[in-house]
């Protein structure tokens, strides 16, 4: 009977670890989840990773949160005790033989629904053209007054004044106060920049923002009232709100984003040595070119004074003289010829009136002989050899006697005269 261990393999610790972690950190359900829970067991390593538990009523898992992650982590410093939820995916220890959890986010609870609001409302003013690259104005070259809205005591506002004394020494700053953090934040925000905006100030350029912080510290930049009021700026402005990872919404209203006020004071004022060097390059510039210019306009003097107009005036109008008096020749040549054609016209008609004549001789002698022949042939000089005309009394001439009837009333047109009569007796031709 064949031993039935031999069938059966037997595993190394290391084998079976590894067919565990395979298992588990294949499975997509393991990849990319969030896991909410309390911190326990929370240690510091010096090389930046941070281990802890979470836990529940019922489970403990085990979490590692490496450097590369931690650092980019701006929320309040996790402590035991903490209510949190994070975002990795299940992975195995091998030399240890148990599995943790690697952490790539914290967020603290409740976070995860304020983040949900403010991609709501990202999404509501994209729709709106908040965001829309057309509406953002040009930062000024050369600003004269810069205006900032930032908290009084923050450091930021030192960080942007000196930087922008730096650049240059003669800008003139306008600082509006705000909080920058809090409920009360937001609003306090929106007036600073509508304060900036007030004519009366002449604020070429405004930076509004503050230092870097937590999720919640930043948490007011994200507000419809602060996003709207630097959509709403008439003066260039420009949102400097300290973040390393992801952008507050006032970035994307604003008319540019800079990562921290210092870079902020950098975009809005221009260095005075950048400009003293282009302000040199520009003049050599312009000498270059009025030098070009001269040059040019001399080489352009001396090429007319050459001329003969310049050395001789006086040629030119001899010139003019010969020209004139060869157009005057012409027009009078021209005036001659013209008067001897119409002489030679006006010549053909003398005789014009012995050929009128001669021609209503001949017309009347032809008109005479038409009139004999029209007088000839004319019913009134046939009614004056005594005959006549009948017609009824409807102007119909009589021919036969089949059209008319006895007592019928007829008109006899004579050649002096007409006669009315009433017929009494029909007489055809065939009768004697």
């Amino acid at each position: 009977m064949e031993d039935t261990k031999s069938k059966n393999k037997v595993f190394l610790v290391s084998e079976i670890t590894k067919i565990v972690k395979t298992i588990l950190t294949e499975e997509d359900i393991l990849k990319n989840i969030w896991i909410r829970g309390e911190v326990s067991n929370l240690s510091f390593s010096s090389s930046g990773h941070i281990y802890f538990s979470l836990k529940d009523d019922n489970s403990i898992l085990k979490c590692i949160f490496l450097s590369f992650n931690s650092n980019r982590y701006k929320g309040k410093k996790l402590q035991n005790g903490m209510e949190i939820q994070v975002n990795g995916g299940i992975t195995v220890y091998e030399a240890g033989g148990y599995y943790n959890f690697n952490v790539t986010k914290v967020e603290e609870i409740g976070q995860g629904e304020i983040l949900q609001k403010i991609e709501n409302l990202k999404n509501k003013l994209d729709k709106m053209g908040i965001f829309n690259p057309a509406h953002k104005k040009p930062i000024p070259k050369f600003p004269k007054t810069l205006g900032i809205a930032t908290s009084q005591t923050g450091a930021a506002l030192h960080d942007i004044i000196k930087i922008a004394k730096e650049r240059f020494p003669n800008i003139n700053i306008l600082i509006a106060p705000c909080l920058v953090q809090g409920v009360d934040a937001p609003n306090s925000i929106a007036r600073a920049i509508l304060e900036l905006n007030n004519p009366e100030w002449q604020v070429d350029v405004i930076i509004a923002g503050r230092g870097g912080g937590s999720f919640e510290d930043l948490i007011a930049f994200h507000d419809e009232i602060v996003v709207m009021a630097f959509y709403n700026s008439v003066v260039p402005i420009i949102s400097a709100v300290g973040h390393e990872v992801d952008r507050v919404l006032s970035d994307l209203s604003a008319d540019i984003a800079a990562p921290t006020p210092t870079a902020a004071a950098k975009l809005a004022i221009p260095d005075i040595s950048e400009v003293d060097n282009y302000i040199e390059d520009m003049e050599r510039r312009f000498l270059h070119a009025l030098n070009s210019k001269i040059n040019l306009l001399q080489e352009k003097i001396i090429s007319f004074t050459n001329k003969r107009i310049f050395q001789e005036p006086k040629s030119i109008l001899i010139e003019r003289y010969q020209r004139a008096d060869e157009v005057l020749n012409r027009i009078y040549l021209l005036g001659k010829n013209y008067l001897s054609h119409k002489k030679s016209e006006l010549q053909k008609f003398e005789s014009i009136d012995f050929f009128i004549q001669t021609g209503l001789t001949k017309f009347v002698g032809v008109f005479n002989v038409v009139a004999e022949r029209i007088e000839n042939f004319s019913p009134l000089s046939t009614l004056s050899r005594g005959y006549s005309v009948t017609r009824t009394l409807k102007k119909e001439v009589v021919s036969s006697t089949k059209k008319i009837l006895v007592g019928d009333e007829l008109e006899v047109i004579l050649h002096e005269g007409i006669i009315q009569v009433e017929v009494k007796k029909i007489n055809d031709k065939n009768s004697g």
